[in-house]
């Protein structure tokens, strides 16, 4: 047992932000999705911790910006999901994936940003939508 006090996970906020929204996700659609709560709590205490030091401020585009990674997340799973079930369509299932991926590590650059974590080597730079509409944080 660790100390409240002491990180349990070493990521970035935002990869620990990030693997709870997956955990989460997991826990819904996976047959073994108990499994995944010890996880989930462990990463929830990190985030807890990490907040409560920085002073973190929430506001509407931070929110925006945690719905839209959770969104992506859930997206990349089911589109996992189709490219198994339907090999014929694999590289257009791929394809999407990997532009949904720029949309997260953008929000995820942007949770590092507005966290804390403004180090530029932590910084996801494989972050090309490669012309993916409707997805990103625009200013409405």
């Amino acid at each position: 047992m660790t100390p409240e006090g002491t990180r349990q996970c070493l990521p970035t906020i935002a990869d620990l932000i990030d693997e709870l929204t997956i955990n989460q996700i997991k826990q819904v659609l996976a047959a073994d999705g108990a499994r995944h709560r010890e996880r989930m709590a462990r990463l929830v205490h990190d985030v807890d911790l990490l907040l409560g030091a920085r002073g973190a401020v929430l506001d509407a585009r931070l929110v925006r910006a945690l719905v839209l990674l959770a969104q992506t997340n859930l997206h990349i799973w089911v589109l996992k999901d189709r490219a198994q079930q339907e090999p014929a369509r694999y590289m257009e299932h791929l394809k999407l994936a990997h532009q949904l991926n720029g949309v997260r590590n953008q929000m995820k650059n942007l949770l590092l940003a507005a966290l804390g974590d403004g180090d530029p080597a932590l910084r996801r730079t494989n972050d090309d939508t490669d012309g993916l509409a409707g997805w990103g944080l625009d200013p409405a």
